[in-house]
């Protein structure tokens, strides 16, 4: 996934923001409420942030750090700025500083704890997607957890991936990164009974939210098919992938499968 598209998805995830932008200055007046001010500029350049609007997002988010330097949400997104714009140190610094300015503030936490993991520093991010997933009261608090799994998985505790996949559907039993991660988790380890009942639940999902399949969910169908050795289902789900997915990373490995397979024979 690209870094705008990473990041977007952290924001869709994690923040509540106001569908309107457009403001004037006198209106964030700093004069008639300093802290509704810098709220307000934060939410803008959070939402520019969104749509990929570096500039504008930029030049909110520093009218916020004017008002209140310290502000922990201001110097939180302010990160994700820097993180987007490749300057990681400049990015660490911010994150650092909304977290030392506010050790609470749990949204800022799962910011900086995505950008350890987008720079392949699972064991931190693990540590930082840990402490965030004990803030109860957190409304994207089954997201946490399933970060909480990929960390896991990255550092091979598949045990342990497997429990947050299982705490994040306790908390959203219709979280479909859950289901099909524990199904992934699953064939891995060569358990396709258990991957079935949980693959079963992912295409009820979908077929529930009028969704069509992804490359993903296709490949763990085909395998758990190619297991159970259904023929017909494996060349459907195959027929689907090379059709709407030829280009996916999930077709190459279905390819290099079968070139493997006919080399041995």
């Amino acid at each position: 996934m690209k870094l705008t598209h990473y990041i977007s998805a952290i924001l869709l995830c994690v923040c509540t923001l106001s569908g309107c932008v457009t403001t004037s200055n006198s209106s964030l007046s700093k004069k008639a409420d300093p802290v509704a001010a810098v709220d307000r500029y934060v939410q803008l350049g959070l939402e520019y942030i969104k749509r990929d609007d570096l500039s504008r997002a930029r030049k909110h988010i520093s009218r916020a750090l004017e008002i209140s330097a310290d502000d922990a949400p201001a110097n939180a997104a302010f990160g994700l700025i820097s993180h987007q714009d490749g300057e990681y140190e400049a990015a660490e610094n911010s994150f650092l500083k909304a977290l030392d300015t506010d050790e609470n503030y749990t949204r800022g936490r799962t910011y900086y704890a995505a950008f350890l993991f987008s720079q392949s520093r699972y064991k931190d991010a693990l540590s930082q997607f840990e402490i965030a997933g004990k803030d109860t009261g957190y409304v994207g608090r089954a997201q946490i957890f399933t970060n909480i799994a990929l960390c896991n998985m990255k550092l091979n505790n598949y045990d342990a991936a497997l429990k947050a996949y299982e705490k994040t559907l306790r908390l959203d039993r219709s979280n479909g990164r859950a289901i099909s991660g524990i199904t992934e988790l699953l064939i891995q380890q060569n358990d396709f009974q258990r991957a079935q009942q949980y693959y079963n639940r992912l295409v009820r999902l979908i077929r529930q939210q009028g969704l069509q399949h992804s490359a993903k969910s296709l490949w763990l169908g085909i395998r758990i098919a190619d297991y159970l050795q259904s023929e017909a289902q494996v060349a459907s789900l195959v027929m689907l992938l090379e059709n709407q997915y030829p280009d996916s990373n999930e077709y190459a490995k279905y390819l290099k499968r079968e070139q493997e397979r006919n080399t041995d024979e």
